[in-house]
């Protein structure tokens, strides 16, 4: 399954959370409704998001199924359904009666977000915040907001994290959240814990601990017991600074409609907490002084549970840890399996363990070597049992010669939390762990305990080696053991088990193997195993240097097509032209006749008149919802009834027509008539949600610029291309490679992967923005340049991209020296003849596209 696949609550496994199975089927049908019931502001954010192709970074980018799901979910709930209490979710979508309800903390919305480690929580937060930001300012102020305080929980990796994505925020302009011509309205202003807040701007993003909303303590020992303890202020603070009158604290009991968002920091949901009861508190303070309180809080976690263990009844989204595996969101997990290998039986921990200890680092190593060419360097991870036994085995590791140096100790607390001596050498690892400049970030192996928190989830772990003995009784998570491995290497692929490509290799011994039996058993999965001495795979596509030669320039356009708001005043109803249909006098009836069944003769006949409707109104009605639903244009419809009504008037039909005629309501039910109706004004209309730029070249890229990539697909080699394989998705592309490799007059060409970051923008046919990634470059011996699409199967966008590609051919040959042509090889045609060349294949099959 792709990460982007939308799931029928059919195919899904039952949650244990209290709303979710029924939230999840409300939500599937919704969405294929077309999202009723949302503000217009919303709809244009659903339509941006979900049905408008995204670049990130050269590669193709859609939100996961799990992040359209989760912000889905909460519009529905609370835009749509407008539940503000539990009570009123239980009522909706409950299963059964409701359980340890307490309606002194049931006094503004709640909403708790289950998602799987690395299932991109972040983006839902930011999803979260753009939706009410514009809504509150182009909607309605008092039911939306655009003041925000994300909230951390104890873990400083977590807070620094959430730094590194929202500060200046970075997130908002470096990812498709925000639609183009709403941009430079977004004007959010993030604060961060450590900077001084005198005055509180119009829109505010505060991102803070939880120890910051505490209450001050009477005695100020109180607070340096505290601090001690549990929290882990930056050092430009002093002690002081904690019960200082203008923390944070202070500073919310100012912003009523406050919107809160908490990283991991679901402990504070025990009602008997203080944390919850300080937000409660805050919540009456602010109704108190401002007559509004706490806009909604939204908990996001994997782990949103009592300290009983309980999942929490106020779940909207359940999205497991074996949806995330199933559908390449995270790495696939291997067991990795050891010979004829045992433990030991000493008091040494690199004695006793040493067979897996070993194999870790050779499989590390293999690692190391097939990932240099991608210019990424894997992390291995070892997981001791205690602290003492992590300081053992990192004095064995700094033993061995490529190692040395490269190793990183990490202590934790009974917690599992990053101890102070430590924590500004971890936080600094996390930080760079994916830099491969080992002046940024000299470690490439880890040491640590087996209860290491959240907050670690980096994607160049590629090996967990978990050292834990058959005879320790200490309760480990499971997740805690493949929590910090998890998120994925190569984002823009699927974990391929056989190419070792994304996916994270667990190793260890017999009581390792029973925590992640207890994984299994919880999640209802199977982890694969495999065989240690099985070499690492991963096959790298990388531009060769022997052949540059076969480089190709490809220029780069600018946009010609965005999307705009509707520009009604734009239309001339006289340039319209009529679609002339006849208008047929008829009157629809029919007849019923009965006969006899023994003599057969007709026993009864009678006629009626089928009904039609008795007014025009609810006709005209429905003609222009059909035209805006598929314009995907939202609130114009009193824009857009009177043009739709003046043309059925004037222009429909071979004359002008009186809507209240019999006739002409008889006419306008026939299918044949309102289909022509709807598909020509749809046509008519498209273009007034796209406005055009001139265009012009932004720049001219090579082949040789595209970084090296994993490939999991079928490749061809080629002394033709510049890379070292031809990239193919399927056998027709290598087919078709094997061709262009032969034709002697083709002088170089390169398949078109996403990574070369080459398309065009077109409009789909139901009028949406997308990006059109076409398969082929090749460049004849006479010099002129082709973009070839090879295609199995020809749908209904398949000439839209067609013309689009013709045009910027184009543009394209008037903007270079060089001329460029376009054609599509259907795969039929392609076995169908014989070519003998690339000049007999265009003369051939020039025309089809």
């Amino acid at each position: 399954m792709k990460p982007t696949e939308l799931l029928p609550p059919s195919q899904r496994t039952s949650s244990s959370a209290y709303l979710v199975n029924r939230l999840r089927k409300a939500i599937f049908d919704w969405r294929k409704e077309g999202y009723p019931g949302v503000t217009p502001t919303t709809w244009r954010l659903l339509q941006f998001w979900f049905y408008q192709d995204h670049e990130l970074e050269r590669d193709p980018f859609e939100f996961w199924f799990c992040q359209r799901e989760a912000i889905e979910t909460l519009i529905y709930v609370y835009e749509v359904c407008k539940t503000r209490t539990f009570v009123d979710l239980a009522k909706q979508f409950g299963s059964g009666p409701i359980e340890n309800y307490d309606p002194n903390t049931d006094l503004y919305p709640l909403y708790a977000f289950k998602m799987a480690t690395s299932s991109g929580k972040t983006f839902v937060m930011a999803l979260s915040i753009v939706w009410q930001y514009f809504n509150h300012w182009n909607e309605n102020s008092q039911e939306y907001t655009s003041k925000f305080l994300i909230i951390a929980g104890e873990k400083n990796v977590i807070y620094d994290r959430l730094v590194r994505d929202f500060k200046n925020g970075d997130i908002f302009k470096k990812l498709p959240f925000i639609p183009p011509e709403w941009r430079e309205d977004f004007d959010l202003q993030v604060i961060l814990k450590e900077e001084p807040i005198r005055v509180v701007p119009e829109s505010a993003l505060f991102l803070t601990n939880i120890q910051q909303l505490q209450d001050e303590p009477a005695k100020k020992k109180e607070v340096e017991s505290y601090i001690e303890e549990v929290m882990d202020l930056p050092e430009i603070y002093s002690l002081t600074d904690v019960y200082q009158e203008n923390r944070i604290r202070g500073v919310l009991e100012t912003c009523s409609n406050i919107m809160i968002l908490k990283d991991e920091a679901h402990h504070i949901y025990d009602t008997q907490s203080k944390w919850k009861n300080i937000l409660l508190d805050l919540h009456e303070k602010l109704k108190t002084n401002h007559g509004e309180g706490i806009n909604m809080e939204l908990d996001f976690s994997a782990t949103p549970k009592t300290k009983e263990g309980r999942l929490f009844p106020w779940i909207i989204v359940d999205f497991p840890l074996k949806e995330a595996i199933e559908m390449n969101i995270v790495k696939r997990p291997l067991e990795g399996t050891l010979r004829e290998a045992k433990e030991i039986e000493s008091e040494k921990l690199v004695e006793r363990f040493k067979a897996w200890i070993e194999v870790g680092i050779s499989r590390w190593r293999e690692y190391r070597a097939k990932l240099k060419p991608l210019n990424k360097k894997p992390v291995l991870f070892f997981q001791c049992q205690n602290n003492s036994e992590a300081d053992e085995l990192y004095s064995y590791l700094e033993t061995i010669p490529d190692i040395k140096s490269k190793a990183l100790l990490i202590h934790t607390d009974k917690r599992g939390e990053v101890t102070k001596t430590d924590l500004e050498l971890a936080r600094r690892f996390v930080r760079n762990i994916d830099d491969p400049n080992p002046e940024k970030n000299p470690y490439e192996v880890v040491v640590s305990k087996m209860m290491l928190n959240e907050g670690w989830d980096v994607r160049n772990v590629n090996v967990i080696v978990g050292l834990r003995s058959y005879t320790s009784k200490r309760q480990v998570l499971p997740e805690q053991v493949i929590g910090r491995g998890l998120k994925k290497m190569f984002p823009e692929e699927e974990a391929n088990v056989e190419k070792c490509i994304n996916v994270l290799e667990i190793i260890g011994p017999s009581g390792l193997t029973e925590i992640l039996s207890d994984l299994e058993k919880q999640e209802g999965l199977e982890l694969p195993k495999f065989d240690t001495n099985r070499p690492v795979n991963l096959p790298t596509i990388y531009v060769d240097p022997a052949k540059a030669d076969r480089d190709i320039e490809l220029p780069f356009i600018i946009t010609t097509l965005l999307t705009s708001d509707l520009h009604l005043d734009t239309i001339n109803f006289e340039d319209i032209p009529p679609l002339n249909l006849p208008l047929r006098n008829k009157i629809l009836e029919t007849e019923y006749v009965a006969y006899d069944l023994i003599e057969g003769y007709e026993v009864i006949r009678r006629k009626w008149l089928l009904p039609v409707p008795q007014e025009s109104k609810s006709v005209i009605s429905y003609f222009t919802d059909q035209i805006l639903q598929r314009l995907r244009i939202k609130g114009h419809f009193a824009d857009f009834h009177p043009i739709v009504k003046r043309y059925v008037v004037e222009k429909l039909f071979d004359q002008k027509v009186d809507l209240d005629d019999p006739r002409v309501l008889c006419n306008l039910t026939e299918t044949q008539v309102f289909e022509s109706l709807i598909d020509f004004l749809v046509e008519t209309f498209r273009d007034l949600t796209f406005k055009h730029e001139e265009m012009q070249t932004v720049e001219v890229r090579k082949l040789s610029d595209t970084p090296a990539f994993v490939w999991p697909r079928e490749i061809f080699q080629s002394d033709k291309t510049i890379f070292n394989y031809v990239a193919c998705d399927n056998m027709l592309e290598v087919r078709f490679a094997k061709f262009l490799h032969q034709a002697k007059d083709v002088r170089r060409f390169s398949k078109l992967v996403p990574k070369v970051g080459f398309f065009v923008e077109y409009k789909d046919s139901e009028n949406h923005l997308r990006h059109y990634y076409p398969d082929f470059v090749v460049v004849t011996d006479n010099g002129e340049h082709f973009i070839v699409e090879t295609k199995g199967r020809v749908d209904m966008d398949v000439p839209l991209k067609d013309s689009r590609m013709k045009e910027w051919c184009k543009d394209a040959s008037r903007l270079r020296s060089a001329k460029w042509s376009y054609i599509r090889v259907n795969q039929d045609d392609f076995d169908k003849y014989d070519f003998r060349s690339f000049a007999d294949l265009v003369s051939t099959l020039g025309d089809i596209s």
